[in-house]
C-alpha cells in the first residue's frame, strides 16, 4: 500500500515567527495540500509526523528550543490541519529525534497498513527528511521523494540531501 509521509509541517518550522522557521519553508504547502487533496481521494494513509518535545529535552543543547509537546509551535500548520479535518486514515507520529522511526509508533504503522510505498515531504530536507529517507530505504519502501515539497535553510545541504537520497540510498526524486 502506498502511503503520503508529511514530515514536520509545525508552526515552529513552517510560519513566520516560529522558532524555527526559515524563509520558504512555507513553500512546500501547496504542493503537498495538492497531494493530500488526491491521497483522500484515493482513501490512502496520510502520516504526519510532529517534533514533540519536553521542556528539558536534550536537544535543546542544539537547536533552540521548538516544538514543545503541546505548545503553538508544535500543532501542524492551521492549513494543513484543516486539510485533515476528519479524515480517518490520518496518523500521527510524534517524534523526539531526527528520524520519524526513532522510538515511535512509525513502524507499527507501516507494518499494520502494510506500506510498501511512501512518497515524502516535509522540512528541513537535510535533517529530518533525509534521516526518515533513509530508514525507509534500509526496510526497503520504495520511496518517492517530492523535491518541490521539501525545503531547507541551507540550499547547499539541500541539494546534498537530495542527492545523496537518489544516489546512495536510492530513492526516487522527482
Amino acid at each position: 500500500m502506498r502511503a503520503l509521509l508529511l514530515i514536520d509541517l509545525q508552526r515552529d518550522f513552517v510560519e513566520p515567527g516560529g522558532a524555527l522557521y526559515f524563509p520558504g519553508a512555507e513553500s512546500v504547502l501547496p504542493p503537498v495540500l495538492d497531494l493530500v487533496k488526491k491521497y483522500r481521494e484515493q482513501s490512502l494513509p496520510i502520516i504526519t509526523t510532529q517534533d514533540w518535545h519536553e521542556e528539558n529535552d536534550a536537544e535543546f543543547q542544539i537547536w533552540p528550543k521548538h516544538c514543545v509537546k503541546d505548545s503553538a509551535g508544535a500543532e501542524l500548520v492551521k492549513a494543513l490541519k484543516e486539510s485533515l479535518l476528519g479524515y480517518e486514515k490520518h496518523l500521527t507520529v510524534r517524534k523526539t529525534r531526527y528520524s520519524a522511526f526513532y522510538g515511535t509508533n512509525f513502524e507499527e504503522i507501516i507494518e499494520s497498513y502494510k506500506i510498501d510505498e511512501v512518497e515524502v515531504c516535509g522540512v528541513v530536507t537535510h535533517i529530518c527528511v533525509l534521516f526518515t529517507v533513509e530508514e525507509l530505504r534500509n526496510r526497503g519502501i520504495r520511496t518517492i521523494v517530492r523535491k518541490d515539497a521539501v525545503a531547507s535553510y541551507d540550499e547547499d545541504l539541500h541539494v546534498c540531501a537530495l542527492k545523496l537520497m537518489r544516489e546512495v540510498l536510492r530513492a526516487e526524486v522527482v
